[in-house]
Protein backbone atom coordinates (compact mmCIF):
# COMPACT_ATOMS: atom_id res chain seq x y z
CA UNK A 1 0.00 0.00 0.00
CA UNK A 2 2.97 2.80 0.81
CA UNK A 3 4.61 1.66 -2.35
CA UNK A 4 1.55 2.70 -3.99
CA UNK A 5 1.27 6.13 -1.83
CA UNK A 6 4.69 6.64 -3.46
CA UNK A 7 3.93 6.13 -6.72
CA UNK A 8 0.76 8.04 -6.94
CA UNK A 9 2.73 11.11 -5.11
CA UNK A 10 5.94 11.02 -7.26
CA UNK A 11 3.65 10.80 -10.08
CA UNK A 12 1.71 13.88 -9.05
CA UNK A 13 4.71 15.94 -8.17
CA UNK A 14 6.26 15.27 -11.86
CA UNK A 15 3.16 16.17 -13.47
CA UNK A 16 2.59 19.56 -11.76
CA UNK A 17 6.46 20.23 -11.95
CA UNK A 18 5.99 20.07 -16.19
CA UNK A 19 3.37 22.99 -15.85
CA UNK A 20 5.17 25.97 -15.92
CA UNK A 21 5.77 27.56 -19.81
CA UNK A 22 9.16 26.64 -20.88
CA UNK A 23 11.42 26.16 -24.42
CA UNK A 24 10.14 22.57 -24.28
CA UNK A 25 6.47 23.60 -23.67
CA UNK A 26 6.92 25.81 -26.71
CA UNK A 27 8.82 23.44 -28.92
CA UNK A 28 5.40 20.98 -28.47
CA UNK A 29 3.26 23.28 -29.14
CA UNK A 30 4.80 24.38 -32.16
CA UNK A 31 4.90 20.86 -33.87
CA UNK A 32 0.80 19.73 -32.25
CA UNK A 33 -0.64 23.05 -33.34
CA UNK A 34 1.13 22.54 -37.01
CA UNK A 35 -0.19 19.02 -36.88
CA UNK A 36 3.05 17.33 -36.29
CA UNK A 37 1.65 15.14 -33.32
CA UNK A 38 3.97 12.13 -33.95
CA UNK A 39 6.80 15.02 -33.93
CA UNK A 40 5.79 16.67 -30.63
CA UNK A 41 5.76 13.20 -28.65
CA UNK A 42 9.23 13.03 -29.51
CA UNK A 43 10.05 16.17 -28.09
CA UNK A 44 8.43 15.13 -25.49
CA UNK A 45 10.15 11.57 -25.12
CA UNK A 46 13.65 13.78 -25.59
CA UNK A 47 12.63 15.87 -22.47
CA UNK A 48 11.30 12.82 -20.32
CA UNK A 49 14.97 10.75 -21.22
CA UNK A 50 17.10 13.92 -19.93
CA UNK A 51 14.64 14.95 -16.94
CA UNK A 52 15.57 11.30 -15.93
CA UNK A 53 18.87 11.29 -16.31
CA UNK A 54 19.30 14.07 -14.27
CA UNK A 55 17.28 12.56 -11.88
CA UNK A 56 19.67 9.04 -11.70
CA UNK A 57 22.75 11.72 -11.65
CA UNK A 58 21.06 13.35 -8.32
CA UNK A 59 20.20 10.14 -6.92
CA UNK A 60 23.28 8.52 -7.19
CA UNK A 61 25.38 10.05 -9.31
CA UNK A 62 27.82 13.25 -9.90
CA UNK A 63 25.62 15.79 -8.17
CA UNK A 64 27.67 17.65 -6.92
CA UNK A 65 29.76 18.40 -9.83
CA UNK A 66 27.25 19.53 -11.50
CA UNK A 67 26.02 22.15 -8.76
CA UNK A 68 29.48 24.04 -9.33
CA UNK A 69 28.25 27.58 -10.55
CA UNK A 70 30.55 27.74 -13.87
CA UNK A 71 29.37 24.91 -15.18
CA UNK A 72 25.70 25.81 -14.73
CA UNK A 73 26.68 28.73 -16.35
CA UNK A 74 27.93 26.56 -19.26
CA UNK A 75 25.26 24.36 -19.78
CA UNK A 76 23.10 27.87 -19.24
CA UNK A 77 25.11 29.39 -22.41
CA UNK A 78 24.52 26.03 -24.88
CA UNK A 79 20.98 26.14 -23.81
CA UNK A 80 21.25 30.50 -24.69
CA UNK A 81 22.44 29.08 -28.14
CA UNK A 82 20.13 25.87 -29.14
CA UNK A 83 16.92 28.96 -28.43
CA UNK A 84 18.09 31.26 -30.33
CA UNK A 85 18.57 29.30 -33.16
CA UNK A 86 15.46 27.92 -32.78
CA UNK A 87 13.73 31.48 -31.91
CA UNK A 88 15.38 33.15 -35.53
CA UNK A 89 14.54 29.63 -37.31
CA UNK A 90 10.59 30.09 -36.29
CA UNK A 91 10.53 33.53 -36.98
CA UNK A 92 11.68 33.05 -40.62
CA UNK A 93 9.82 29.95 -41.48
CA UNK A 94 6.51 30.99 -39.52
CA UNK A 95 4.98 32.80 -42.76
CA UNK A 96 5.86 29.92 -44.98
CA UNK A 97 3.12 27.34 -46.23
CA UNK A 98 3.97 23.62 -45.51
CA UNK A 99 4.22 22.54 -49.49
CA UNK A 100 7.62 25.41 -49.65
CA UNK A 101 9.28 25.14 -46.17
CA UNK A 102 11.98 21.90 -46.56
CA UNK A 103 13.78 23.54 -43.64
CA UNK A 104 10.90 23.37 -41.31
CA UNK A 105 10.00 19.81 -42.48
CA UNK A 106 13.61 18.76 -41.57
CA UNK A 107 13.64 20.34 -38.04
CA UNK A 108 10.38 18.49 -37.53
CA UNK A 109 11.23 15.54 -37.98
CA UNK A 110 11.20 12.52 -35.56
CA UNK A 111 14.93 12.34 -35.14
CA UNK A 112 15.46 16.01 -34.86
CA UNK A 113 12.52 16.39 -32.33
CA UNK A 114 13.74 13.67 -30.21
CA UNK A 115 17.26 15.56 -30.22
CA UNK A 116 15.60 18.80 -29.72
CA UNK A 117 13.53 17.87 -26.71
CA UNK A 118 16.45 16.36 -25.03
CA UNK A 119 19.27 19.43 -25.80
CA UNK A 120 16.64 22.01 -23.98
CA UNK A 121 16.19 19.62 -21.17
CA UNK A 122 19.97 18.67 -20.81
CA UNK A 123 20.59 22.30 -20.95
CA UNK A 124 19.30 23.01 -17.57
CA UNK A 125 21.24 20.52 -14.78
CA UNK A 126 19.14 23.03 -12.08
CA UNK A 127 16.71 20.40 -12.39
CA UNK A 128 19.06 18.55 -10.11
CA UNK A 129 18.05 20.00 -7.31
CA UNK A 130 14.12 19.86 -7.93
CA UNK A 131 15.19 16.22 -7.65
CA UNK A 132 16.76 16.53 -4.76
CA UNK A 133 13.74 18.86 -2.76
CA UNK A 134 11.25 16.38 -4.21
CA UNK A 135 13.09 13.27 -2.85
CA UNK A 136 13.84 14.98 0.91
CA UNK A 137 9.64 16.36 0.48
CA UNK A 138 8.57 12.62 -0.34
CA UNK A 139 10.71 11.16 2.97
CA UNK A 140 9.72 13.88 5.29
CA UNK A 141 6.42 12.75 4.75
CA UNK A 142 6.56 9.56 6.22
CA UNK A 143 5.50 7.23 3.37
CA UNK A 144 7.91 4.83 3.70
CA UNK A 145 10.58 4.40 7.17
CA UNK A 146 13.66 4.25 4.97
CA UNK A 147 14.12 4.16 1.01
CA UNK A 148 16.15 1.35 -0.52
CA UNK A 149 17.64 1.72 -4.13
CA UNK A 150 14.50 -0.12 -5.63
CA UNK A 151 12.23 2.53 -3.93
CA UNK A 152 14.30 5.41 -4.97
CA UNK A 153 14.15 3.92 -8.58
CA UNK A 154 10.28 4.09 -8.35
CA UNK A 155 10.19 7.58 -7.42
CA UNK A 156 12.56 8.56 -9.89
CA UNK A 157 10.24 6.02 -12.73
CA UNK A 158 6.99 7.81 -11.18
CA UNK A 159 7.54 11.36 -11.66
CA UNK A 160 9.27 11.14 -14.96
CA UNK A 161 6.14 9.82 -16.02
CA UNK A 162 4.08 12.32 -14.41
CA UNK A 163 6.03 14.53 -16.34
CA UNK A 164 5.93 13.42 -19.82
CA UNK A 165 2.06 12.43 -18.90
CA UNK A 166 1.43 16.61 -18.99
CA UNK A 167 3.44 17.34 -21.88
CA UNK A 168 1.56 14.27 -23.83
CA UNK A 169 -1.74 15.89 -22.22
CA UNK A 170 -0.36 19.64 -23.63
CA UNK A 171 0.66 17.92 -27.51
CA UNK A 172 -3.40 16.20 -27.39
CA UNK A 173 -4.86 19.70 -26.58
CA UNK A 174 -3.02 22.09 -28.91
CA UNK A 175 -3.64 18.99 -31.29
CA UNK A 176 -7.17 19.62 -31.40
CA UNK A 177 -6.73 23.16 -30.72
CA UNK A 178 -4.68 23.39 -34.01
CA UNK A 179 -7.61 22.19 -36.49
CA UNK A 180 -9.54 24.95 -35.80
CA UNK A 181 -6.83 27.47 -36.38
CA UNK A 182 -6.16 29.53 -39.60
CA UNK A 183 -3.44 29.54 -41.59
CA UNK A 184 -3.36 33.10 -40.26
CA UNK A 185 -3.37 32.32 -36.62
CA UNK A 186 -0.83 29.85 -36.80
CA UNK A 187 1.27 32.47 -38.47
CA UNK A 188 0.71 35.08 -35.38
CA UNK A 189 1.15 32.09 -32.88
CA UNK A 190 4.56 30.95 -34.65
CA UNK A 191 5.63 34.43 -34.57
CA UNK A 192 4.66 34.69 -30.74
CA UNK A 193 6.65 31.77 -30.64
CA UNK A 194 9.73 32.21 -31.90
CA UNK A 195 9.73 35.84 -29.78
CA UNK A 196 8.89 33.55 -26.66
CA UNK A 197 12.23 31.26 -27.34
CA UNK A 198 14.59 34.37 -28.17
CA UNK A 199 13.58 35.82 -24.88
CA UNK A 200 14.64 32.64 -22.93
CA UNK A 201 17.91 32.72 -25.08
CA UNK A 202 18.43 36.07 -23.78
CA UNK A 203 17.52 35.19 -20.12
CA UNK A 204 19.93 31.85 -20.27
CA UNK A 205 22.59 33.74 -22.21
CA UNK A 206 22.49 37.10 -19.59
CA UNK A 207 22.64 34.20 -16.69
CA UNK A 208 25.33 32.60 -17.87
CA UNK A 209 27.47 35.63 -18.55
CA UNK A 210 26.55 37.26 -14.70
CA UNK A 211 28.22 33.90 -13.14
CA UNK A 212 31.19 34.31 -15.75
CA UNK A 213 31.64 37.73 -14.92
CA UNK A 214 32.22 37.44 -11.19
CA UNK A 215 34.26 34.82 -12.02
CA UNK A 216 36.50 36.20 -14.34
CA UNK A 217 36.54 40.16 -14.12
Amino acid sequence: MKLIILIIISYIIGFFTAVPIGATQVEIAKRSISGYFKEALMVVAGSAASDLMYGFIAMFGIAPFLKDEKVEAFFWFIGGLILIVLGIFTLVYSDRNENDNAQKAMLFKSHASLAIGFSLAVTNPPIIFWWLFCFEFIKSIGILPFFTSGYTVVFLLSAGLGIASYLISLALFLKKVGKSISPEMEYKINRIMGVLLIMLSLYFLFKSADVFFKFFV
